[in-house]
């Protein structure tokens, strides 16, 4: 059954965790905990490979690297150390696509911040995933009177589409890459840019760095990847627009399970 595949090597790590949660204490940033799960598996002879770098493709096309917490080598596991105080759904949506990174169909998702052990032991299969590929189309459903409706739906739909692709789990700069690359595919006129001007009385007086798209030189899409989409100064966001001479934003969090995009009028 494919809950019990490479039950004896997960069940090593899973004594491991046991070890390590039950000696150390709810408080300590997570690379302790994980020093002392790495130490454990060495004693107990799993090899592993810690922090290893992967490439992130999307359609055939090199879009950033990424780093995994643990690898275990005999069979593709991915262990995710997390010190949460309860393990949320984000947590296994970024283990999935760790897994889908590296091809491996099994992951461990093990959390030391919880009052009591809490752990996920997670089973990836390629072919049900395509078989459940998201249909919750956002871009199916826009606000009246919205701007630009058709050109909106191609940059949700775009979005959309990266997000079913990668997962929720990488920084901010591999979903541009990836956005970029779809736009390209698609044929969708989007002119990237790495920064944006702070501008006073109409002279700029400094650029912030924030990757975003000029898409058919209407529509600006910031696409972000944030725990707190809170911490986006939507102001800071209109008054750049404003500068650019465009009327409508699109704002994709690519951090949460789905695609809920805010729209932005300046």
């Amino acid at each position: 059954m494919p809950d019990l595949l490479y039950k004896e090597l997960t069940g090593r790590v899973l004594r491991a965790y046991y070890t390590v949660y039950n000696g150390t204490s709810r408080t300590y940033p997570e690379f302790i905990y994980e020093n002392g799960l790495t130490r454990l598996l060495r004693r107990d002879g799993v090899t592993h490979s810690r922090q290893p770098a992967y490439e992130i493709m999307y359609k055939d096309h090199v879009v950033g690297r990424q780093q995994l917490d643990v690898l275990l080598l005999d069979q593709p596991v991915v262990v995710e150390c997390k010190g949460a105080p309860h393990l949320m759904p984000i947590h296994k949506a970024q283990l999935f696509s760790y897994m889908k990174t590296v091809g491996a169909q099994v992951g461990l998702l093990l959390n030391f911040g919880a009052p009591e052990p809490e752990f996920e032991r997670l089973y990836f299969d390629p072919r049900r995933a395509a078989e459940g590929a998201m249909t919750d189309r956002a871009s199916d459903s826009l606000p009246d009177g919205l701007l630009y409706p058709e050109l909106t739906r191609d940059v949700l739909g775009a979005a959309i589409e990266v997000h079913q692709a990668l997962g929720p789990s990488f920084v901010h700069r591999v979903y541009a890459n990836a956005c970029y690359h779809e736009y390209r595919l698609c044929g969708i006129g989007a002119e990237p840019r790495k920064e944006y001007q702070v501008v006073l009385h109409g002279e700029s007086i400094g650029s912030l760095k924030f990757a975003h798209f000029r898409v058919e030189d209407k529509v600006m899409h910031f696409p972000v990847a944030i725990q707190n989409l809170n911490d986006v100064n939507i102001n800071n966001l209109k008054d750049w627009m404003r500068h650019q001479q465009i009327r409508l934003g699109v704002l994709t969090n690519f951090h949460d399970t789905a695609i809920r995009p805010v729209f932005i009028r300046a």
